[in-house]
């Protein structure tokens, strides 16, 4: 239901551990992407444990006018220690200044540097959670559009930066990438009273997800139609934009377009590949930024199943 207060609460928006009943595959992520237009600088990373195997994973991209200056994408890091408002593995340190509302990030990685502060601009989004279920078998995730403030620094050249962003945690449940047939995520800013997040899974021919929501500058509100018509290349293995037509839970319609992706950013996970797009929405006159996320399993002989 709309909202104009936080859906989660400083206890979701925390590092947990798995319960007793929890998954093979149980897991924490944090994902946070943003783009600067004036210095052309864009960051997206994800901070990801399977506590219950012993490992972690993090991508983390650092890019400059639509290049890759520098990546680390590391799946066999050790499971971080549980600290509280803290997290920190392979260069990068994640803070938690005031959970649900504001983070610092730091990541060092030799000429390669980041300082920023992220603060929230609306409350933060809850996906719905089945009644009755425990998060260690099914799990929960937050949404929430801010603004970032800092400095990114490239090949010992710093950037300042100063614009809207994103950010989800997910914890619990279990998170298998090789069940993800296919699907496409997408987040953007537009405006401090404007941002949305729109979801499909296709998790075979016939059966698919689709979650999101919209901050409308006042209320946050789920989505209860989702329209995703991805345009892409190299046989479906490359988004190239989107037209996303979108209603929220007051009847009120949206068309927000992908016009470009201005970067791409791969990541595989076995036979399982992520490409997060930095890319540049419009919706009527408003012009912003976020991420085109397109993934699929790869099909034998590297071949990409089209979506039904």
């Amino acid at each position: 239901m709309a909202s104009t207060t936080h859906l989660a609460t400083p206890e979701d928006d925390a590092r947990h551990t798995p319960g007793p009943g929890s998954l093979p595959l149980w897991n924490e992520s944090l994902w946070f992407p943003f783009y600067d237009p004036e210095s052309e600088v864009g960051v997206v990373l994800r901070a990801g444990i399977h506590a219950n195997l012993g490992k972690a994973n993090l991508f983390l991209f650092l890019t400059h006018r639509g290049t890759v200056v520098h990546s680390l994408i590391d799946h066999r890091l050790p499971v971080p220690p549980v600290e509280q408002g803290r997290l920190e593995m392979a260069g990068l340190v994640i803070e938690w200044l005031a959970p649900r509302e504001r983070f610092r990030l730091r990541y060092r990685h030799g000429a390669h540097a980041m300082d920023v502060v992220w603060q929230g601009i609306s409350p933060t989004y809850l996906y719905p959670h089945p009644p009755g279920v425990s998060f260690d078998q099914y799990p929960g995730h937050i949404e929430q559009g801010g603004a970032i403030h800092g400095t990114v620094t490239m090949a010992g050249v710093a950037h300042a930066i100063d614009c809207l962003g994103h950010r989800d945690h997910s914890w619990g449940g279990e998170r298998d990438w090789a069940k993800f047939h296919r699907w496409n995520y997408l987040s953007g800013e537009l405006g401090r009273d404007f941002w949305f997040n729109a979801v499909r899974i296709d998790f075979g021919p016939e059966t698919d997800i689709r979650v999101g929501c919209v901050w409308d500058g006042r209320e946050l509100l789920p989505l209860t139609s989702i329209e995703l018509a991805v345009e892409t290349a190299d046989g479906g293995a490359r988004q190239l934009g989107v037209d996303a037509r979108l209603r929220d839970e007051r009847g009120r319609e949206y068309r927000v377009v992908g016009e470009e992706v201005l970067v791409n950013l791969p990541v595989q996970y076995g036979r399982t590949w992520l490409k997060d797009g930095i890319t540049r929405y419009r919706s009527g006159d408003r012009v912003g930024y976020g991420i085109l996320e397109h993934g699929y399993v790869e099909q034998p002989g590297g071949s990409v199943r089209s979506m039904v």
